[in-house]
């Protein structure tokens, strides 16, 4: 004698259209970390000077300069998961403002840039 409880239903889920947008727009999954937001620079600002960004979002300020990290001669990086955009500006050893606009960086993108100071 069949339990009943056992009788088994069946019904399929179609994705639609809303649906699978929904999915896709969802970038980060609740607890995970967010992908990284990366500046990269290129230049050559000769031996012994550094780059540094200021802004906001991301832990960012204009009142003090955050490193980049000297990947090689002419590349220097940032990178930081961050959840909004960026604005911010690159300076030269923290004191020498790069020339143009601020730039604006949306969270999970990567940005690279030829500063002139």
């Amino acid at each position: 004698m069949k339990h009943p409880r056992s009788k088994k239903t069946t019904t399929s889920k179609i994705a639609t259209p809303a649906a699978v947008t929904m999915a896709q727009a969802r970038s980060v999954p609740a607890g995970a970390e967010p992908p990284p937001t990366t500046i990269e620079a290129k230049i050559d600002i000769g031996f012994g000077n550094h780059l540094f960004v200021r802004g906001e979002g991301a832990g960012l300020s204009w009142d003090r300069g955050t490193p980049l990290e000297c990947v090689d001669g002419q590349t220097w990086r940032w990178s930081v998961p961050a959840e909004q955009n960026l604005t911010f500006k690159l300076l030269l050893n923290d004191a020498v403002w790069a020339k143009g606009d601020n730039l604006m960086l949306a969270p999970g993108k990567r940005l690279e840039v030829s500063p002139a100071f």
